[in-house]
């Protein structure tokens, strides 16, 4: 059975059947990058194979990617997240779910791969709708990690019993250690290497922020509120800057509050932008999604929700301009 034409069209794969299991067949295997084994493609800093034509269990594909010199891949930070969504959309092939690597199996809830490395949950990782996060065991069997098309290649935890499109890992071939992401935020979220924040502000990563959280505004009362203390609301256009506020969200008390960040679609309807000029990033990972019966992904309420802010599970969300929420500041000197 055809397997898998390389999506930079270098090699071509095959798999077949021998004594009841799935088997690779390889012709003409080349290399698509020089820091990357035949059959695979460098994407980030990791070499990738995106099997698009068969569809197996979780268990053969892990053997399959091993026969093929690798693992499935390892999903374990937010740029490698964005990196490989924003591979897939590239190249046309965001149609297919796949299997990648993960399972909770030996402990309901603890997310491993196969190495053993912890498998992080929470956003943006995670397929979030407006009240519901992933991973949930809803079938009371959902073992195994997926990034399923229907929910915009978001993670979500599904039987290992299914069957899937596939991704493997191999490791890179150059002989430096691959770098790895920097947390290089942009515009008024850049504070010039500043280590110690002042009083009101708390250091987040390499930011100083203010959560105003004695005061929820409209979006344009809350920018006012931040020029007042040397501010802006928030712009996140790197989606590290993304996590390390969710996680600090998470881990100081502030989770089931909603924040005004700086973005919009005032001057143009669907256009985004922050206040800083700079393009608000769209999609996966960032966006979160509406209704898991009928998945959509927001921003989705037209000209009648005109305003970017993060509540709940901290995707970005579009609201009213005239809701009120607390004001999420960077100082901006």
């Amino acid at each position: 059975m055809l397997l898998y034409l390389l999506l930079s069209l270098t090699c071509s794969l095959f798999v077949g059947e021998a004594d009841g299991r799935v088997t690779w067949n390889r012709t003409d295997l080349t290399l698509t990058s020089q820091d990357c084994p035949g059959g695979y493609s460098l994407v980030g800093d990791k070499c990738l194979m995106f099997e698009i034509v068969a569809s197996v269990t979780h268990d053969d594909a892990r053997n399959l990617c091993h026969e093929a010199k690798g693992e499935l891949v390892a999903i374990t930070t937010a740029t490698d997240f964005k990196n490989l969504v924003d591979y897939i959309h590239a190249q046309g092939i965001s149609g297919y779910t796949f299997w990648v690597d993960g399972r909770d199996e030996e402990t309901e809830g603890v997310w491993v791969t196969a190495t053993g490395e912890a498998v992080p949950l929470g956003t943006p990782f995670w397929a979030a709708f407006d009240y519901h996060q992933q991973p949930d065991n809803s079938l009371g069997n959902e073992h195994c990690l997926s990034i399923p098309s229907d929910w915009f290649l978001y993670m979500n935890d599904v039987p290992c019993s299914g069957t899937k499109h596939f991704i493997c890992e191999a490791p890179v071939q150059r002989q430096e250690e691959a770098a790895g992401a920097a947390l290089a935020p942009v515009g008024p979220s850049a504070v010039g290497g500043r280590v110690e924040c002042l009083s009101p502000f708390v250091e987040v990563g390499d930011l100083c922020l203010l959560f105003i959280t004695w005061a929820e505004e409209t979006w344009d009362v809350a920018q006012q509120l931040c020029a007042g203390v040397s501010s802006e609301l928030l712009a996140i256009t790197d989606v590290e800057v993304l996590r390390t506020v969710y996680l600090f969200i998470q881990s100081n008390g502030l989770a089931g509050n909603t924040f005004w960040l700086g973005g919009s679609d005032l001057e143009n309807e669907g256009t985004w932008v922050y206040t800083t000029g700079e393009p608000v990033p769209m999609g996966t990972p960032f966006w979160g999604l509406v209704d898991m019966s009928a998945p959509s992904q927001e921003p989705n309420g037209g000209t009648d929700e005109n305003c970017l802010a993060i509540g709940n599970f901290y995707n970005f969300r579009d609201y009213s301009c005239g809701s009120k929420f607390f004001p999420l500041c960077v100082y901006s000197g």
